[in-house]
C-alpha cells in the first residue's frame, strides 16, 4: 500500500508543480507582451524577475517532492 501512496503523492506534487508554473507563467508572459508593445515601461521587468524567481523556486520544490514521492503539503523528512 505504501508504494501506491508514494506514487499518488508524487503525482499530486507533479500537478502542484504544473499548476505553479501556469499560475506564475501567465502573468510573466502577459507582462512581457505588455512591455514589448509599449503599454508599460521597461522597468516593469524588475517585477518579472521577481515572479520568475519566486515561481521557479516554488515549482522546483514541488518537482523535487514529486521525485521523492512526497505529497505537496507534507514535509520531505517524514521517511
Amino acid at each position: 500500500m505504501g508504494f501506491f501512496k508514494n506514487i499518488w503523492d508524487g503525482l499530486l506534487s507533479l500537478l502542484a508543480a504544473i499548476a505553479t508554473f501556469v499560475v506564475f507563467g501567465l502573468p510573466i508572459w502577459a507582462t512581457h507582451r505588455a512591455i514589448t508593445y509599449g503599454i508599460v515601461p521597461a522597468w516593469v521587468y524588475l517585477a518579472v524577475v521577481g515572479l520568475v524567481f519566486i515561481g521557479g523556486n516554488l515549482g522546483l520544490a514541488f518537482l523535487r517532492k514529486a521525485l521523492d514521492g512526497v505529497a505537496p503539503l507534507r514535509d520531505r523528512k517524514r521517511r
